[in-house]
């Protein structure tokens, strides 16, 4: 009896050590700095949509991906009311990128392509989704506007 005991004891102690050299429950780490939350962009802007955010992971990252995508809420600024609903065209971005595999920590920054003229005014959604060498993904989000008017570009 004193031999199981012992095996099972062993046993678990073997499996709570493991545990703690490879967390495989946690994704990496996403720190978004831009765009800030409501930020506008204006339509027509070659520069497109300026994001910087900082990707970590101990075991290593993989991938990230950018999915942007106009959100369909409504709007209140009558400014963004203007514009012929015929004319708007929902604009999106999707891309993924493998230039981190490997890394423990990666930092990005990057554009967009330009955002049409025509595209939709009103809000967009901006999700980042990373994934380390295990495949545990972490998704932050983030909302900003298009609008008819000039924004500085501070990039």
């Amino acid at each position: 009896m004193k031999k199981i005991f012992t095996f099972i004891l062993i046993a678990m102690m073997g499996l709570a050590f493991s545990n703690c050299n490879h967390d495989e429950t946690n994704g990496p780490e996403i720190i978004l700095e831009e765009p800030e939350e409501g930020q506008p962009f204006t339509a027509g802007s070659a520069h497109g949509v300026h994001m910087e955010f900082d990707l970590k992971d101990e075991s290593g990252l993989n991938q990230y991906k950018i999915d942007i995508h106009y959100g369909g809420g409504h709007v209140h600024s009558q400014a963004l009311k203007t514009q012929s609903a015929a004319a708007a065209v929902d604009w999106s971005y999707q891309k993924t990128y493998d230039d981190a595999k490997g890394l423990k920590n990666h930092h990005v920054h990057v554009h967009s392509d330009s955002i049409p003229e025509n595209a939709t005014l009103g809000e967009y959604h901006l999700g980042i989704s990373a994934t380390d060498v295990h495949g545990n993904e972490t998704t932050r989000y983030r909302t900003f506007t298009i609008v008819d008017y000039e924004v500085a570009d501070e990039d």
